[in-house]
């Protein structure tokens, strides 16, 4: 995670990343036409510049504020750890709004509400330093919504700037479309901001593949022979053989894949309940995007790896930016570089989709200062995200998970709450595959994040409040999250050694370690009693471990794939808690492969809407920047 010190003045060019140059337009709201409520008490401090602190998501918060004797003069925030596109809009706003309100009791930014309040409550005790009475400022500061009217016109709506949102939009107007884009929080990025960020690069040359090791041989014999591959069309398990016949027939060192295996491996090993064939047309959006990426000048992390419960080492990552920021950076370089007009209109929610003629023909939506805008267009596009976010709808389309009583947590950024399925529904869309709802099973269970775990996802072992594993580590995220929803109050520890160490960075080390996010020993023994766990019982297991990643055998659970990172041997050791959330849902709205048109109940397309990535009943994840630029391709024609 990113520190941002030292901040005088955030610029608009920070927290939207470069989306400030030619050819984007941002709208913003929050200050401008919002008038702060106010007390009509005077306040008195003693003048001077104060320190203040709070907990943020991921550290605290450290702000300085300057005070007259009458007013707050200024506040700057001085150090955050928050993640940078998420957090920067309120970094920028937050001070601003206090200083123009005179109060602590302004509106939060939409989306970064930690952020927020972090700066607010660190802001408060400068003003308790200075003499001042906090509660008093937070009852000062709230916005009246302006009641203002506005109606824009663009030939392709999109509501949602995440993954699939912005592939479409750019590709929707590389095609000549005027494009307007609603985004509810107020960044850009959505779920792909707290992603590892990673991608299948399916069209990857040779130079960029791993070696073909024999344990990867044997993977893809076994997918070949997998009960998914006896269920499947003879004919196409044929091709499958036939072409990697013909790539060890070639004498290649570098990773064997194809579209079809693709396809065969995902349907076999990913746990997702799902044929060969649904997943043909995400297989050709990722390739489709590969080389759109590529030939837009993106650049690939390399060499190909694994990642948590997807064995195959096929996915990439951006070689700049913190995780999956990284391809909003790269959006932000084309939309700079190429004329494009896309409007994207921030912390504006989209309400409710215009009808007319029995046509889709538009949106309504609600800036944060009250805006009401209405904007016409003959095509929509809902890239609004899935439902993870939504424990309530989870639990109305759950058909396998024993999920606990209450509030579910998840992984997901704010909003991801399935408006936009819900919007469709209420014009008759169908939906298919709701209960088909992915847990990602290894996330800090304070911040909920799996990037502040320490270790080699897919690789490093595991184990359970009882210092034993639990599970294959190589096997698919359905498998591993049952597994851990079985283990003692749904918790676990990845442990591993100096050879992981160098991710996360050695600031944000220093912060789980202070949290207890993380815990550090120069022996197993000492790992195990800051764990909690029985030391013996800890180094057994470990030890067992890497006597089967020396040996390659298979061991208790069907592991059979290691690497150089696997064994924990090296010191000083290193456990993450961890625990699982609501990650993806993988069900939606059902639509076109081809046109993406969203289909009503019956299955006829509903004129004027469209739907791709996680709103719809297709690819997900990081991936579903494909299925975006394959609907804003077929939307400009």
């Amino acid at each position: 995670m990113e520190n941002n010190r030292a901040r005088t003045g955030i610029s608009r060019r920070t927290f939207l990343g470069a989306a400030a140059v030619a050819g984007v337009q941002v709208a913003v709201f929050g200050l401008a036409g919002c008038a702060p409520k106010a007390s009509g008490e005077e306040a008195s401090y003693k003048a001077g510049t104060y320190t203040g602190e709070a907990e943020g998501k991921f550290d605290k918060i450290v702000v300085e504020a300057d005070f007259s004797e009458q007013a707050i003069e200024g506040v700057r925030v001085m150090y955050s750890a928050e993640t940078e596109r998420i957090s920067a809009p309120a970094l920028e706003q937050m001070p601003a709004r206090i200083v123009s309100a005179q109060g602590l009791g302004v509106d939060t930014v939409t989306g970064a509400t930690l952020t927020s309040m972090g700066i607010v409550q660190a802001v408060a005790s400068c003003v308790e330093q200075a003499g001042g009475s906090a509660s008093a400022l937070k009852r000062v500061g709230a916005t009246e919504p302006t009641g203002a009217v506005e109606q824009l016109e663009a030939d392709v709506v999109v509501i949602g700037a995440g993954a699939s949102g912005m592939g479409g939009a750019i590709a929707a107007a590389q095609g000549g479309k005027r494009v307007v884009v609603l985004e509810k929080n107020s960044n850009i990025g959505g779920n792909c901001l707290v992603s590892g960020g990673y991608l299948e690069y399916l069209t990857a040359p040779d130079a960029a593949r791993p070696a073909m090791t024999p344990e990867f041989d044997r993977y893809v014999e076994d997918v070949l022979a997998s009960e998914t591959a006896a269920a499947s069309d003879p004919a196409f398990i044929a091709q499958v053989r036939a072409q990697y016949d013909e790539f060890k027939a070639s004498g290649s060192t570098k990773l064997f894949d194809s579209l079809d295996f693709y396809t065969l491996d995902f349907a076999a090993t990913s746990g997702e309940g799902l044929p060969p064939e649904a997943y043909r047309p995400t297989a050709n959006n990722i390739a489709n995007l590969n080389d759109w990426m590529t030939d837009l000048g993106f650049e690939w992390a390399t060499p190909l790896h694994a990642i948590t419960g997807y064995t195959y080492p096929r996915w990439s990552n951006p070689t700049v930016g913190e995780g999956g920021e990284g391809y909003f950076d790269f959006f932000d370089e084309v939309l700079g570089t190429q004329d494009l007009g896309v409007n994207v209109m921030l912390a504006c929610a989209a309400q409710e989709l215009i009808v007319e003629d029995g046509a889709v023909a538009g949106v309504k939506a609600l800036g944060e200062d009250g805006t009401a805008y209405t904007v016409s267009a003959p095509q929509v596009l809902i890239a609004s995200g899935g439902f993870a976010g939504n424990s309530d709808m989870l639990k109305e389309y759950n058909t396998s998970w024993n999920y606990p009583d209450g509030p579910l947590s998840t992984t997901n950024v704010n909003g991801h709450t399935g408006d936009g399925i819900r919007m469709a529904v209420e014009l008759g869309a169908g939906v298919e595959d709701m209960g088909n709802q992915m847990l990602f099973p290894f996330n800090s269970p304070i911040t909920l994040s799996a990037e502040d775990i320490m270790g080699a996802f897919g690789d490093s072992p595991v184990v359970n409040k009882e210092g034993k594993r639990f599970a294959d580590e190589t096997t698919d995220r359905f498998t591993l999250a049952d597994a851990l929803m079985q283990q003692t109050d749904n918790y676990c520890f990845f442990v591993c050694d100096n050879k992981c160490s160098d991710y996360p960075s050695p600031e944000r080390q220093e912060v789980l370690l202070r949290t207890k996010q993380l815990f550090k020993a120069d022996t197993i023994e000492g790992l195990a009693e800051q764990m909690g766990c029985d030391p013996a019982t800890l180094k057994a297991t470990i030890d067992a471990f890497n006597a089967h990643a020396a040996s390659g055998d298979d061991d208790e659970f069907g592991r059979y794939i290691y690497t150089e990172l696997s064994s924990v041997e090296e010191p000083p050791f290193f456990a993450s808690p961890a625990t699982w959330a609501a990650h993806i849902t993988l069900g939606g709205l059902t639509a076109d492969d081809e046109t993406h048109e969203v289909l009503d109940e019956s299955g006829a397309p509903i004129p004027g809407l469209y739907a791709a990535g996680e709103a719809r009943n297709t690819i997900c994840g990081v991936s579903s920047i494909g299925d975006g630029v394959a609907a804003g391709q077929a939307l400009a024609g």
